[in-house]
């Protein structure tokens, strides 16, 4: 497909498969707004697989992509859990692979070393909050229940939701494997972070 001036335009599949990291998370940004730049930028879509990990990078992360200037699509093409979940939420268009699952569980915390009262009281008001900010991402985006919702403090049993579930709940807008190329008859070409 080409644009106005005849330039042909190209889809982006930037394919993420990592946890989340300070380094993963800036090397995800970065790939991103290089792809931004190029002039036969088309459109992006994150083939996206994570396991999850940083609270504060996903967070970061979910507002980084839901403030793109562009349409960015999100595709779980594989297991997408715990605090990756806010970071696939963050496109207004999303899909799965036929095979993807997502993972919903009690969030945690990683301490390293001695402890205070005061790193234990400031781990707790953390975590609380990053449990209350992924609820309120999931809440707006989705229409999941209480046993989702439940499962990032503990008080309901972890859950694994499939993807016609995930069709259901709206936490995707379609199963799709993306073998084609897109519906407008764009060309894709396959980048990692």
């Amino acid at each position: 497909m080409a644009d106005r001036s005849g330039a042909l335009k190209i889809e982006y599949r930037l394919t993420f498969a990592s946890d989340i990291t300070l380094d993963t998370a800036n090397s995800l940004r970065s790939r991103i707004a290089e792809i931004l730049e190029r002039p036969d930028f088309g459109a992006l879509t994150i083939l996206f697989s994570s396991e999850g990990g940083s609270c504060d990078q996903s967070l970061a992360l979910y507002n980084y992509i839901s403030a793109l200037p562009v349409r960015v699509q999100m595709h779980a093409m594989g297991h997408v859990g715990s605090a990756s979940i806010p970071i696939f939420l963050a496109s207004r268009k999303r899909t799965c692979a036929s095979h993807a699952r997502f993972f919903f569980h009690e969030y945690d915390w990683t301490f390293e070393g001695p402890q205070t009262l005061r790193r234990i009281n400031e781990a707790v008001q953390r975590l609380t909050n990053d449990i209350e900010l992924a609820r309120e991402i999931i809440k707006t985006s989705t229409k999941a229940g209480a046993d989702i919702f439940n499962a990032l403090d503990g008080t309901a049993s972890p859950k694994i939701m499939l993807p016609e579930e995930a069709k259901l709940l709206g936490f995707v807008d379609d199963i799709d494997d993306l073998r084609e190329a897109t519906s407008d008859g764009m060309p894709f070409v396959v980048w990692t972070v």
